[in-house]
């Protein structure tokens, strides 16, 4: 592991931040990149990127305060660490719909191009938890297991949810973005996509998980079932979305 990137002096700079930064960047810079695919001005996608990315750090920050009791505090250090990845969704979505509403933007255009992104910013920000040592599998006796955490060879968790969102941008860049332009698929496609997309990856990788994750309840995470509602909503929404049309 390489928690610790570079020190200058008293300060340290954690390779878990800056793959995290990287990861958002990498995102960034996409999204930015298709913005005449998007029908937007450059100020209209940065302020989509600053509403969106606000929404991100204060869903993500709540959510972690709810889940983590006595975690809560007024320093440099609680802001810096201490996210859970669906709080952070949630406050992006709310804050991307608020603004889309608010500038008069269709909210499922924007929503099919942001997914998209952050399956490819997640995706090289996993790598930051491998560095870090957080988030690790459980004991294995494959021959790609690591050393982690006190186990000489446990799964490579990050490193699986980190390929798995990839192949999930790749799908949604190269597949589901092209048909929804062509009117082969309604809009929200892209955002459905990923919403049952990454559930499926979460679930599946929470199996392998051997770091501490809250209550287990009916022998699931507490993100097992964060997934399996996003999904069941996923769902449903599709589902209305049908019958009204």
């Amino acid at each position: 592991m390489l928690p610790v990137l570079l020190t200058l002096g008293p300060l340290e700079i954690s390779t878990y931040g800056v793959l995290v930064a990287l990861g958002w960047y990498a995102g960034v810079r996409w999204l930015v990149s298709r913005r005449a695919d998007m029908g937007l001005s450059e100020n209209q996608i940065w302020d989509i990127v600053y509403w969106v990315f606000g929404g991100a750090f204060v869903g993500g920050k709540i959510m972690y305060f709810l889940v983590t009791p006595g975690s809560f505090a007024f320093t440099l250090e609680a802001l810096r660490y201490g996210f859970v990845f669906y709080g952070g969704l949630l406050g992006g979505l709310a804050a991307g719909f608020y603004h889309a509403w608010r500038i008069k933007l269709p909210f499922l255009k924007l929503a099919d191009w942001c997914m998209t992104a952050l399956a490819l910013g997640h995706g090289i920000g996993r790598f930051g938890c491998l560095a870090a040592g957080c988030c690790y599998g459980r004991h294995t006796e494959l021959p790609w297991g690591i050393a982690m955490a006190g186990d000489p060879s446990r799964h490579p968790t990050q490193v699986y949810e980190a390929v798995l969102n990839l192949v999930l941008f790749a799908v949604l860049a190269r597949w589901v973005l092209p048909r929804v332009a062509a009117g082969r698929l309604p809009r929200g496609a892209g955002l459905a996509s990923y919403a049952l997309g990454y559930a499926a990856l979460r679930f599946a990788v929470e199996f392998l998980r051997g770091d501490d994750r809250g209550a287990f309840v009916l022998g699931l995470s507490p993100s097992q079932w964060v997934a399996l509602a996003a999904a069941a909503a996923t769902l449903a929404a599709v589902a209305f979305r049908r019958k009204t049309q």
